[in-house]
């Protein structure tokens, strides 16, 4: 087999697998390797302590073992290159009209026609031969395979129609997430507006609740949401879906491409599901998206489910209840929490950008290539799958801990200008000196001139309304600038001078005192 390298994270694949009690001939089989390639990452397994009969240690723990004992590969000189020149002659070999020769055949003319023994194996030749397409076509001839209750589920994604968005208030795309479960013919249906990664998930998510259990294997397309190097024999999975299927304990198989029949029981539906779309449109004009989606997965179990399919001959729904679902994993305790991966370099000021806003990292890694995993609330950026940071997103445009600069720029905040800036603040009081520092933490140097401003404003305006001002920044955490600090002041200003009546020496002659106003009875 040609060489072919493998990370730490497909080593992880194999120890899931593995610990899962699947043989070393499924797992070669599945995953692409060679059975040899797979007792040897066992041993590594065992080597570190890792136990079939005992529960898997995090997975960094295992990552990080691994990585102390699994040598560095070499890799060696691709031997398909002396085939080239004989890429002609291959193809006119196996692709004669009256004397074709077999793969097999045509490699030991080849060999024996250019003193090729002994430099090419037979493994080269075919991965040759399949790299440029010239395999003879035979006969197409189907195999109906059957899986086992709660083995497989096979996923496809549709474009089914148009639909009104009230958001965007518009007529969109309307994508179907099709799921069917290889044992009872089974099915979840989602209608949606999107197919990127986050839908995608989102789907699968709802899939598994609707089912009230997990498969052992899904079979899905080669998108870019699941698949993101489409390849029969190294396939790259989305980072999001690989810990997606890590949370839930299923096993991704991605198809071939261009080879529907891999998963021939979803894509038969395909035709299904676009025609029941749009029966539910005509008689259902008005309904929202949400509203598909009920009506659809209903009519799979009152309709569809209770009729005999025609190739095993029982009702799905009714198979699905008494057989599949029993058979299927237990969801998870605990939700899946999704997350966006992006990579990114670290910038020479030491930010990563994400999502148009900008995080920290340390100075260790300015110029590196690094993973930024995003969730709702938390930005962890990792490097060569270690945790190096992680911030609270914010609505600041820039996300700043000081400590992942150098020691020479964190000193430059207690040193010349910038010193003399914040003793001046402090004279004025506690929240504008925190409210200065806080300006210059985020860049000393850049934001420089934004302290300035900000302390000269102490010549024209009341150290009280500054204080006052500054206390209000800190409190609701706005990002302040000059012109916006200086606006805020006047409008505390204004509002302090509307709060003060003055009283003029011709109103005073009617103020009275408290007594004037008490009569008492004679």
């Amino acid at each position: 087999m040609s060489f072919k390298r493998i990370t730490l994270m497909d080593v992880y694949e194999i120890v899931r697998r593995w610990h899962d009690q699947q043989s070393v001939s499924q797992i070669a089989r599945e995953l692409g390797y060679d059975r040899k390639t797979i007792r040897k990452y066992i041993h590594y397994c065992t080597k570190i302590g890792l136990s079939q009969k005992e529960p898997l240690p995090a997975k960094q723990w295992i990552i990080n073992s691994l990585a102390k004992v699994i040598p560095a590969p070499q890799r060696p000189a691709t031997a398909q290159q002396v085939l080239k020149p004989f890429l002609s002659e291959i193809t006119q070999l196996i692709h004669d009209k009256h004397h074709p020769l077999k793969p097999k055949h045509a490699f030991e003319v080849i060999c024996q026609r250019h003193q090729l023994n002994g430099k090419v194996s037979y493994s080269t030749f075919k991965n040759f031969y399949r790299r440029h397409v010239l395999t003879i076509d035979a006969q197409k001839i189907t195999c109906r395979i059957e899986s086992p209750p709660g083995k497989e589920v096979q996923v496809d994604y549709a474009r089914v129609g148009y639909l009104y968005d009230p958001i965007s208030k518009r007529k969109k795309v309307v994508y179907g997430f099709i799921a069917t479960l290889a044992f009872s013919r089974h099915k979840y249906i989602e209608f949606t507006f999107k197919q990127d990664q986050q839908s995608f998930v989102n789907s699968h998510v709802h899939m598994f609740d609707h089912f009230e259990g997990v498969p052992h294997t899904v079979n899905i397309d080669n998108l870019k949401n699941g698949v993101i190097k489409p390849d029969l024999y190294d396939p790259r999975f989305n980072r999001t879906y690989q810990e997606l299927a890590e949370h839930y304990g299923f096993f991704i198989n991605p198809c071939r491409v261009k080879h529907p029949k891999d998963k021939g029981k979803v894509e038969r539906d395909v035709q299904s599901v676009r025609q029941l779309f749009r029966k539910l449109i005509a008689l259902y004009p008005d309904a929202t998206i949400n509203e598909l989606n009920r009506r659809a997965n209903a009519y799979l179990i009152n309709d569809y489910g209770q009729k005999p399919h025609g190739t095993t001959g029982r009702k799905p729904y009714v198979a699905f209840l008494e057989t599949e679902k029993p058979a299927l994993k237990p969801l998870p305790q605990h939700p899946f929490e999704i997350a966006v991966w992006k990579q990114a370099k670290v910038h020479p000021d030491l930010y990563v950008q994400f999502n148009k806003k900008f995080y920290s990292v340390p100075y260790q890694y300015a110029g590196k290539q690094v993973w930024i995993k995003a969730t709702a609330k938390i930005v962890k950026i990792y490097f060569q799958h270690q945790l190096i940071k992680q911030h609270l997103i914010t609505d600041n445009y820039r996300h700043t801990d000081i400590n992942d600069f150098p020691p020479n720029v964190k000193a430059a905040l207690d040193e010349g200008l910038p010193a003399r800036l914040q003793h001046k603040a402090r004279l004025i009081g506690a929240n504008f000196q925190q409210l200065v520092r806080k300006t210059l933490e985020l860049h000393t140097f850049i934001n420089l001139r934004n302290a300035q401003g900000l302390v000269a404003l102490a010549d024209k305006f009341d150290h009280q309304i500054i204080e006052k001002t500054a206390a209000f920044f800190i409190e609701h955490n706005i990002a302040v600038n000059y012109r916006l600090f200086k606006q805020k002041l006047e409008q505390m200003k204004q509002q302090q001078a509307q709060s003060i009546m003055p009283i003029s020496q011709q109103s005073l002659q009617f103020v009275r005192e408290m007594d004037y106003f008490c009569h008492q009875k004679s």
